[in-house]
């Protein structure tokens, strides 16, 4: 059975007195400084998020600085990074200098804008992207990639070879 468990270090209660807003212009209902989002099956995390402090909202939007999450895989992990993030039914949006690394793959993925779907555990972007893996580097518009980022589908790539590649001509 899944479950996701909200765990905070401090959770300010009431109105917040932040100068900020939501894009919508509401001010949070609540504010929570070192915020921990885990979402577990059959007793194991398959994800983790972390993020410095989030806003929540009385429409159920949370808006994260500073998020991090890890995908738990057999194989290792995927690591996310951004500048903030939102989750809002079930998809966490991540913005702002997008990193995904899998050090087990040699993959590092940046992008401006990323979205999980925690019910269907697929990411995807819809913005340019640059994608390293083992010395390759795959620029394309769009990807859509399972939460350990070892099956990926690109849309619209230019791949640029390392020089030193053996076995492959260019075309004539």
């Amino acid at each position: 059975m899944k479950k996701l468990l909200i765990l905070t270090s401090l959770i300010l209660i009431g109105a917040c007195q932040k100068n900020a807003s939501s894009p919508s212009g509401t001010v949070p209902h609540q504010r929570a400084e070192g915020v921990i989002m885990r979402e577990t099956a059959y007793g194991e995390s398959t994800w983790q998020l972390k993020a410095a402090s989030a806003d929540f909202y009385d429409n159920q939007d949370v808006l994260m600085d500073n998020p991090k999450i890890t995908f738990n895989q057999e194989k290792g992990e995927a690591v996310l990074t951004a500048k903030n993030g939102t989750f809002k039914e079930g998809i966490i949006t991540f913005t702002g200098s997008v990193v995904v690394t899998v050090k087990e793959e040699d993959l590092k993925l940046t992008t401006s804008k990323l979205y999980y779907n925690t019910q269907t555990k697929v990411a995807w972007t819809d913005v340019p992207f640059i994608l390293k893996r083992s010395g390759i580097t795959v620029k394309g518009k769009a990807l859509k990639a399972d939460r350990g980022f070892s099956n990926i589908e690109i849309f619209k790539q230019v791949t640029d070879l390392p020089p030193n590649l053996k076995g492959l001509q260019p075309l004539k």
